[in-house]
């Protein structure tokens, strides 16, 4: 019995040490596993460089805690990381990974993030090399070679249902474009709540929310997006439905596209409309609202470009030649309009009447030489009158009217001199005046 109870007691020693063993490699050494042998891995297989500062878990609490998480950039960008954040912490309800139904993250939240967006001078993005690069590698048949017999299907592993009951993450996701020296920093926080894997009964869908704005400028690119999302069985085909609006959105964003349509834009804004079924997009839209849009010089104001989404959203279409087609089928008119008073030197955006004398006095010279018929025109133009009595303005056009014919004098009779052309004024102002 004594040596039954030493056993034990050398046992639980042991236990006890291995325990605190664990704890400690989990605690200080977890963090060189990963930099020397994790990462290192990562890079063969994708050419992504990683590291950490420090990596920590605690079993009793259920607690990880990753801090200085760092993704340097991809080959061929200028921004040297693609991403960092300062801390991660995770926790998780022991008990759940034992049930496994479902597992529960209580919390996930990450603070001090920074995703730089960088459009390099190719045009290329950093996002989207990325994305295409964690893809898994398709096989390539031979040409000429037989063909294998396709492998049996194998059954679906059953995916592990897991809870998410919050998620925060403040980042700072900053846009460069490298080829024309821009960079806009956004100030975003991103909240989600109930989070499944697995649908089941009773569970609501979930509801993620990004909020945010420009770092310098708390007016631009006032973003506010909400997505209901059902459970992500696989989140690369996830089904959802996002609404929301982007607002004060720099037209430099834009600028390639209007100029090359003839076009120019003051700030725009984004409002989406996304329905998402299992990847598929289908009766999406996203509607650009351009304030002050102009078109071929014509003023039009502002204005919806709506453009339709299709395919799926890792490689989504955007059927702009349509929407393009459409406005301009809209606009037509007031095109026609800018086209035509350009040609004839008229300022388009000026009032009817100086529109109307813009085209006399540009093409014809007699009333450009004649600034005394340039004011009786204005006297006698449709909608220049006072009152709707246009006897008020008799004695005006009456005095217009003299102040012509005695130019006219002047200029085509030798005869009419300073002296005699006051005499006929005088002699005209009273017979016009009965």
């Amino acid at each position: 019995m004594k040596t039954l109870s030493i056993i034990l007691a050398v046992l639980l020693v042991i236990v006890a040490l291995l325990g605190v063993g664990l704890q400690m490699f989990l605690t200080k050494g977890l963090t060189s596993a990963l930099n020397q042998g994790v990462f290192p891995a990562v890079k063969s297989m994708y050419g992504l460089e990683m590291s950490i500062t420090n990596a920590s878990v605690n079993i009793l609490k259920g607690k990880a805690v990753l801090q200085g998480f760092q993704v340097s950039n991809l080959k061929g960008y200028w921004e040297p990381n693609l991403l960092t954040f300062e801390e991660c912490v995770l926790e998780i309800d022991m008990m759940s990974l034992i049930k496994r139904d479902p597992i529960i993250i209580k919390r996930a939240e990450a603070s001090g993030a920074v995703l730089t967006v960088e459009r390099n001078k190719e045009r290329q993005f950093n996002v989207k090399e990325l994305a295409d690069a964690l893809k898994p590698m398709e096989s390539a048949e031979r040409p000429g070679a037989p063909k294998e017999k396709p492998a049996p299907a194998q059954k679906k592993a059953e995916l592990i249902p897991v809870h998410i009951r919050r998620v925060a993450v403040d980042a700072n996701v900053v846009y460069v474009d490298s080829k024309r020296n821009h960079k806009y920093p956004l100030n975003l926080r991103l909240t989600a709540s109930d989070l499944f894997t697995v649908p089941a009964a009773g569970h609501p869908d979930s509801l993620v929310v990004l909020r945010g704005s420009m770092a310098d400028d708390k007016n631009s690119f006032v973003t506010d997006l909400n997505a209901i999302v059902k459970p992500l069985t696989d989140p690369a085909s996830p089904t959802f439905n996002a609404t929301g609006s982007i607002l004060d959105i720099d037209a430099e964003f834009l600028k390639e596209l209007l100029s090359s349509n003839d076009m120019s834009s003051g700030p725009f804004t984004i409002k989406p409309s996304i329905t998402c079924n299992q990847g598929q997009l289908k009766g999406s839209r996203i509607d650009l609202v351009l304030s002050d849009l102009k078109i071929y010089g014509a003023q039009i104001g502002e204005t919806t470009l709506p453009l339709q989404l299709e395919g799926t959203l890792q490689k989504p279409r955007v059927n702009l030649t349509a929407a393009l087609r459409a406005l301009f089928s809209e606009q037509s008119t007031s095109i026609i309009k800018a086209i035509g008073l350009k040609e004839l030197g008229i300022d388009s955006s000026a009032k009817p009447g100086d529109v109307l004398m813009q085209g006399l006095t540009n093409n014809v010279k007699e009333i450009k030489g004649s600034q005394e018929l340039q004011n009786l025109i204005r006297q006698v133009m449709p909608g220049t009158q006072t009152t709707n009595n246009t006897a008020t303005n008799q004695p005006q056009i009456k005095e217009s009217l003299s102040n012509v014919l005695f130019e006219q004098l002047e200029k085509n009779v030798n005869e009419v001199d300073k002296t005699s052309s006051d005499n006929l004024k005088g002699l005209f102002n009273n017979l016009l005046k009965k």
